[in-house]
């Protein structure tokens, strides 16, 4: 008798999982470079801050030292985390909603869910 692959089953919370990820990109499309840096830009210079500076600095705060001796594994972690943010920052062919740099980007700018979700639709206007 024939018996299913328990690791190809889509439950129905996955469906569901799926559907509202699905609804969440429709919402909020991924930006292109221009999108989302004009937005970091507008909303910064509305709010007397320079967001574009400050993730910029966040950015660069984030590299560590170059250890004396041998490199550890933190060092390694560190390193390769500097290295995919700094890239996504500088080189983004797009930018996700929902991607973890730019939630440590909302969390550095010191800003909101709300307000992040506000310069999107912004952004995509």
């Amino acid at each position: 008798m024939w018996t299913p692959d328990p690791e190809t089953i889509i439950t129905a919370e996955q469906k569901a999982a799926d559907a509202a990820a699905q609804a969440r990109l429709e919402q909020f499309a991924n930006l292109e470079p221009d999108q989302f840096w004009a937005a970091l830009r507008f909303f910064g210079r509305r709010d007397q801050r320079d967001y574009e500076g400050e993730l910029r600095a966040w950015v660069a705060a984030l590299e560590p030292a170059a250890p004396e001796g041998e490199q550890t594994q933190a060092y390694l972690d560190a390193l390769a985390f500097w290295s995919t943010v700094s890239a996504k920052v500088d080189r983004a062919k797009y930018f996700e909603r929902d991607h973890p740099m730019i939630e440590g980007a909302r969390q550095a700018l010191g800003i909101t869910e709300q307000q992040l979700d506000d310069m999107w639709m912004w952004a995509l206007a």
